[in-house]
Formats: C-alpha cells, structure tokens, sequence
C-alpha cells in the first residue's frame, strides 16, 4: 500500500496533540458474544465494491447485527441499495488539505453510534477513511495491513494478490464473531 509521506506526517501530528488512552487490548474468545454494531468503510475501487456489495448484503444485512456503512459520494453509485442501513457520505468539502475528513458535524453522526467494531475494507491507502478509524474509539478495528494500518487498527490482514476478497471477509466475520 503506497502512503504518501504528507499522510504520514499528519497521523504523526495527530498522535502527538491527541493524547488518547491506548485501549487495543480485546479478548477474542468462545464464550464472548462477539459484537452487535459493525461500521464498515466501503472500498473506492468499482472491482471491490462489486464483491462487497455481495458480501456486506447492503440491500438485506446481517440480521440481527446493527450496521453502518462509509463511502464516500463518488463511490455512493457503486452501492445502490442502502435503504436498510445507516449510510454515512462524505465528498470533496468534507475533506482538508491532507484528503482526511474535516466535518465535526460528520465525525459526531458516526460517534453517536458508538459501533463495536470498524472493519475498513478498502484494499488500496485511502486517507478519509484511515483517519476516521484512527478518530474513532471502537474496542475492536480490522483492516489490510500497512505500516500506518498497524498502528491504527487493533487486527490487521495481510492482502496477498493472488487471494479472493470472499475469504478475507468470511475471516473478517469469524473475527467479529459474526454467525451467518
């Protein structure tokens, strides 16, 4: 994953003025319930989002499980059918300088929530929604690994090319304890 160095400077930045408690300890068990609420960042790219849209079931989701989804409006059209899930949309203004998101009126929405658990699938460095599970306090974050992702998410995956994005997400679900 390429990580433009202006990114990795202002995650630097944030960490050092944003004193947060590192909370990254979680018990992955039999006996746990797994979680209720999962906020998933939906990919960029038109390749996954076909393959997401599949897996996430946006049209009917995980019954019995509260979802929210992220993406940003571009990619919005690549997800037709959100009317059964709490979707949050951010375009151009909702972004600063360094492509991270800025709206407090955003950030507060999603907060309100108080999700379980953040599952970024976006394969590919996107900066909005990096820095959203960074601003975030979910006891539970998976994403694909990078070396900014180790730092921000508490399960990281490495995406090997040759492997299907169907198995990634049914490891993803084991994780989050989610039964199908």
């Amino acid at each position: 994953m390429d990580i433009p160095i202006s990114f990795k400077i202002y995650l630097q930045w944030k960490k050092f003025f944003n004193k947060k408690e590192d909370n990254h300890q979680i018990k992955i068990s039999k006996e746990g319930r797994g979680v209720r609420s999962i906020l998933f960042f939906l990919p960029e790219k038109i390749q996954d989002a076909k393959i997401v849209n599949y897996l996430v079931k946006v049209e009917n989701p995980l019954p019995g499980y509260d979802i929210g989804l992220v993406c940003s409006e571009r990619s919005k059209i690549f997800y037709p059918h959100t009317d059964n899930v709490k979707l949050f949309t951010f375009n151009d203004e909702d972004l600063n300088y360094f492509d991270t998101i800025k709206s407090v009126l955003f950030m507060d929405k999603i907060r309100l929530k108080n999700y379980d658990a953040i599952v970024d699938l976006n394969t590919e460095f996107c900066a909005a929604t990096t820095m959203l599970a960074f601003e975030l306090d979910a006891p539970l974050k998976i994403g694909f690994d990078s070396i900014v992702n180790r730092k921000i998410f508490t399960i990281t995956l490495e995406r090997k090319e040759n492997t299907f994005l169907e198995s990634y997400f049914s490891r993803i679900l084991n994780l989050l304890g989610v039964k199908l």
